[in-house]
């Protein structure tokens, strides 16, 4: 097979389902104008069964995250619709606190939530679909103009060919292909050179029953981008039949939910019926079960390659041994789908072999008599460290190549669909520019979205370890809420033609309610209108306060000064600036590891003790 196409998406993720659907939606008009032979998008998967799948934990949204869900919304994307239409419990996590630091959030059916997500790219017209594994990059003056591969086993499932354009699913598996293209989006999720851990017991691949992307690795290698190596851990999911709930804590979702989309229907939300979560917690037993397995546990013992894992979603194991004073820890059992029995085990990712993860289950409340259905595993992967990358995701050693998702170090499926969303506008604006002088990038400043603060510090920090997204990591952020992300970033949208003309019309309508007065009946804006009364004075000193602090920049730290010492310092920025010792207040804030809420305290702290 050897077609074309302008822009190729590789890996099938949530970063690669937001890159392809902007992507497409962007280059519809010259589909349209060409009769359907330019302005196609091609998606490469291992399996199309598996686009959108939630290889983690069944939730989106969250603190920063769901607000990171409300930007892409905002801008067209497609996950905040999926979470509203799959959506088996939502709830507004801090809703007891400022707007600008809730987080809404949504535990989903995982399996309703990927097939929503097929459902919804199979309706791009542009938009193909190729069951296969990417093994070079096609690289002629200097830059990426396509991808040769080989097919895989096709299976079930996957979009209706009717709607896949001219690739359609490839009936032959073990053949090469080779896919022209104006840019090239690599979305490789925890695959490249993956390696799968559950105790002893070492699998290829980066999810269980899945396969692995050697040759991608090894051809961004050769090509020389610098490659490093992380790792991140699942827990093990139980028959909900098996336990009894009947004792613990429930977890309820909000009496009246809000959705994230402004196109979710109010009075047809939500679409499926609620579930119930429930919270148990470790106890001494576990505890002493799991530090007497601790030296057969790879996310533990260093048998695993990589260097980091994620801070802030450390394992079991990990918990145990750094919370050393801690007698127990929070577990959330959540349902992973109305349409089977499998709990998920918020709170013990782990690699312990599967025997002694039974075992420790056993000793949590409510889970005697647990039966693992599927264990808890760790998984290490090549990653791309994303100091290679510009704000608009396009690598610098290459142009036409952009990266998204978990290959640039980060967690989190928010996380990877901002990513995704970001290098899908700029793959299509450079495909259409053909790599011209007419390439206008499109990139989001820190005090405009979360995501632009996520970019930047991707590209300016590098982060060393799976990097998560914070409230605190944004110094604007009490402009960046969710209940302010139309707009902040709709009208953006739609002149980069990322949002549609229904989207439109319910945004222009939203604003004329606005700009009435007259909100009855729409909660939705009355809190947007309240917030912006509580917070203007707030921002005009939060502004203030960033002007400050830039004023600053070259202030001398003590010499000697302990940065553990630093009241509300967080551990992990008083660990990087105790190893790095910055000698300025600016050298403290340019550090992976530091954010803005650390360097104002870092600064009031200064000027205290002199």
């Amino acid at each position: 097979m050897d077609e074309a196409a302008d822009v190729i998406v590789i890996g099938g993720g949530h970063a690669g389902a937001e890159a392809a659907w902007a992507a497409s939606n962007l280059l519809r008009p010259r589909y349209e104008d060409s009769g359907g032979s330019r302005g196609r998008v091609a998606m490469v998967t291992m399996d199309p069964d598996r686009i959108g799948a939630m290889s983690c934990n069944p939730a989106i949204g969250g603190l920063a995250k769901g607000q990171m869900v409300a930007e892409i919304d905002a801008l067209g994307g497609l996950m905040g619709r999926v979470a509203d239409a799959t959506g088996i419990q939502f709830k507004v996590l801090n809703r007891s606190r400022g707007p600008a630091v809730r987080g809404p959030r949504c535990q989903s059916d995982k399996h309703a939530y990927a097939e929503e997500v097929r459902r919804l790219l199979a309706t791009r017209p542009n938009l193909s679909f190729v069951s296969g594994l990417v093994e070079e990059l096609v690289v002629e003056e200097g830059r990426c103009v396509g991808v040769f591969g080989r097919t895989t086993e096709p299976v079930t499932g996957a979009p209706d060919p009717s709607c896949c354009g001219a690739f359609g699913r490839v009936a032959d598996a073990g053949k090469t292909f080779l896919l022209r293209a104006g840019a090239v989006v690599l979305t490789t999720g925890t695959f490249m050179r993956a390696l799968m851990h559950t105790g002893d017991a070492r699998t290829q691949g980066g999810r269980v029953g899945e396969g692995v992307a050697n040759g991608i690795s090894a051809e961004l290698a050769r090509l020389g981008f610098e490659l490093g190596r992380l790792k991140t851990g699942t827990p093990p999911r139980l028959a909900r039949g098996s336990l009894d709930l009947s004792g613990l804590e429930e977890q309820p979702g909000d009496d009246e939910p809000e959705p994230f989309s402004r196109r979710t229907d109010p009075d047809a939300f939500p679409r499926l019926p609620q579930a119930m979560c429930w919270m148990t917690h470790t106890n001494e037993a576990a505890h002493g079960l799991i530090r007497a397995n601790l030296h057969r546990a790879p996310m533990f013992n260093g048998s695993i390659e990589a260097s980091s894992g994620p801070r802030y979603c450390p394992s079991i194991e990990d918990k145990v041994v750094r919370f050393a004073d801690r007698t127990s820890h929070h577990v959330f059992l959540e349902p992973e789908s109305l349409r089977d029995d499998a709990i998920y085990c918020n709170g013990i990712s782990t690699s312990l072999p599967a025997e002694v993860q039974a075992e420790v289950v056993k000793r949590l409340p409510g889970c005697e008599h647990a039966e693992i259905q599927k264990p808890g595993y760790a998984v290490e992967y090549d990653m791309v460290w994303p100091h290679q990358i510009d704000a608009t995701c396009m690598t610098k050693r290459l142009p036409g190549l952009l990266l998204a998702g978990q290959i640039n170090g980060t967690s989190g499926y928010e996380e990877a669909a901002g990513q995704g969303l970001v290098a899908g506008v700029n793959a299509a604006r450079w495909a259409s520019a053909e790599g011209s002088d007419r390439y206008e990038p499109f990139r989001l400043g820190r005090d405009r979205a979360y995501i632009g603060v996520m970019l930047d510090d991707l590209v300016t920090k590098t982060p060393r370890e799976p990097y998560r997204m914070f409230t605190s990591r944004a110094e604007h952020r009490l402009s960046l809420r969710a209940d302010n992300a139309a707009p902040r970033l709709t009208a953006l949208g739609r002149e980069i033609g990322t949002v549609g003309d229904e989207r439109w019309r319910l945004f222009e309508a939203d604003r004329a309610l606005l700009g009435s007065g007259d909100l009855a009946g729409r909660p939705d804006l009355q809190r947007h209108a309240d917030a912006e009364a509580l917070y203007g004075g707030y921002i005009a000193r939060q502004d203030r306060q960033q002007a400050a602090l830039a004023e600053r920049e070259d202030e001398p730290l003590p010499a000697g000064i302990d940065f553990g010492r630093v009241t509300g310092l967080r551990g992990e920025a008083a660990d990087v600036m105790n190893r790095f010792r910055p000698a300025t207040l600016g050298q403290a804030g340019r550090l992976a590891g530091v954010n803005p809420t650390d360097v104002m305290l870092l600064s009031i702290a200064v000027r205290r003790d002199a």
